[in-house]
C-alpha cells in the first residue's frame, strides 16, 4: 500500500511558503457548462435534480434549492450541522444534505467556482460514490476563470484531532506534495470489515480511477436498525455496500481496501468545507465527518493565529 505518512508528518517543516507561492499561480477554475445529475437520496427517499453550472470567479462553491425560491446556502464550516453519518450544510430555513460526495469530486477535479441546484434537500446517493459526478465533470470540462486562487488553505504546522471515546483521531501537517495527500486506516475489531489502509496523493487523474467509485459501507444491523427508525426504505444491498458476517450481501467489492477508499473520498469532501484548495498530508484512523471537521476547524483556527 505504499509508506505510511506518519513518518512524514514528524518531518515536514512547518510554514511551507513555497507550496503557498505556487498554487497561488493557479487559475481559478469553474465548469464549460451546465450538467445536470439525478438521482434519490438515501435518508429520503426523494428525488433531487442537480445541476452543476459554471461559477464566475471568486463565488466559491454555493448550494441553491430550486424548490426553496432559490435560497443560498454557500459552503463554509460555519454552515455545517451535526448529522448522523454524513455531512448537512443550513442557512436559515434551507438545509442541505449528504453534501460530502459532491464536493469531494469538486474539490478533486480541482474545481473552485460552481453553483448548485438542487430541487430537494438531500444529494442523491446513486452508487453510493462520487463516480457520478466526476462523469458529469468530465462530459462538460473545465475551464479557467479570470483570477487566480489567491487563498490556499496550507497546513502550516503538524495537529492532532482525537475523537473522546474510541481509538478515531486524525493527524494534519504541511504538504509533502503540491495539494492533498491522505493515508486511511480501518479497523473494526470483531467486524466483517477486514483491516485496511489506503493512501493517495489526489489528483484529477488519482481520483478519477482511484478514489470516485469507491462507494459507502456499512454493517448488516447499521442497515436494519435505521430502516427500522423510516430511514432509507428505498435502499437496497445494490445502492451500497453492505456488510454481513461473511462479507458484503448481494454485491461485491470493487477494490479489497475499498472501504479505506471511501473514507479517502469522505475525508476530500470534508476538507473541502473550507470552500478552498487543502494543502496537506492527511494520516486518518477511524476518523468521521465530526472528526474531519473539527480538524478543518483546527487548521482554519491556526491560520487565524498567524
Amino acid at each position: 500500500m505504499g509508506y505510511c505518512l506518519e513518518t512524514a508528518i514528524g518531518a515536514v517543516p512547518t510554514g511551507n511558503h513555497a507550496v503557498e507561492k505556487q498554487v497561488k499561480c493557479r487559475p481559478q477554475q469553474t465548469l464549460c457548462r451546465s450538467v445536470s445529475v439525478v438521482g434519490t437520496g438515501y435518508w429520503s427517499g426523494v428525488e433531487n435534480h442537480v445541476e452543476l453550472r459554471p461559477g464566475v470567479a471568486d463565488s466559491g462553491i454555493r448550494f441553491i434549492r430550486e424548490d426553496l425560491d432559490g435560497a443560498c446556502v454557500p459552503v463554509s464550516l460555519h454552515n455545517r450541522i451535526d448529522a448522523e453519518k454524513r455531512t448537512n450544510l443550513q442557512v436559515g430555513e434551507a438545509r442541505i444534505e449528504m453534501v460530502e460526495h459532491v464536493l469531494s469530486a469538486l474539490a478533486a477535479m480541482g474545481i473552485d467556482c460552481c453553483e448548485i441546484g438542487l430541487t430537494a434537500a438531500e444529494l442523491p446517493g446513486l452508487d453510493g460514490s462520487a463516480d457520478a459526478y466526476v462523469a458529469a465533470i468530465d462530459r462538460v470540462g473545465t475551464e479557467s476563470l479570470d483570477g487566480s486562487v489567491t487563498n490556499p488553505l496550507v497546513v502550516r504546522s503538524p495537529l492532532t484531532i482525537s475523537a473522546t471515546t474510541g481509538d478515531a483521531e486524525i493527524k494534519v501537517a504541511p504538504p509533502t506534495t503540491m495539494g492533498l495527500r491522505v493515508c486511511y486506516s480501518v479497523d473494526y475489531p470483531g467486524s466483517p470489515i477486514p483491516p485496511q489502509q489506503y493512501e493517495v496523493a489526489v489528483s484529477p487523474d488519482s481520483y478519477r480511477k482511484d478514489i470516485a467509485a469507491a462507494r459507502t459501507f456499512l454493517l448488516e444491523e447499521e442497515a436494519r436498525k435505521l430502516q427500522a427508525e423510516g430511514v432509507g426504505l428505498t435502499v437496497t444491498t445494490q445502492d451500497l455496500v453492505v456488510f454481513g458476517e461473511n462479507g458484503p450481501i448481494e454485491n461485491e467489492l470493487r477494490w479489497p481496501n475499498e472501504c479505506a477508499r471511501h473514507k479517502v473520498l469522505d475525508v476530500i469532501g470534508d476538507l473541502f468545507l473550507s470552500g478552498r484548495p487543502f494543502y496537506g498530508d492527511v494520516i486518518a484512523h477511524r476518523s468521521g465527518h465530526r472528526l474531519n471537521a473539527e480538524a478543518l476547524a483546527a487548521v482554519l483556527e491556526a491560520e487565524a493565529r498567524v
